[in-house]
């Protein structure tokens, strides 16, 4: 789950929508999904559609 070398975190999906200066923000595919808790710290790592992938080869 790298991106740019980088663990892939809430903040740098396109499918976060959060507020650069809260740190938190809604995930588009939880919220969709119905969970209760769609609001993620932006720097939470990615448990949706980058958590399979190997760290060395997830780059979006």
């Amino acid at each position: 789950m790298e991106r740019g070398g980088e663990t892939m975190r809430c903040k740098n999906c396109e499918k976060w929508y959060g507020a650069e200066d809260d740190d938190y923000g809604p995930c588009s595919i939880k919220h969709a999904r119905g969970d209760r808790k769609y609001i993620t710290y932006g720097e939470h790592r990615c448990d949706e559609i980058y958590k399979d992938l190997p760290e060395s080869t997830a780059h979006v």
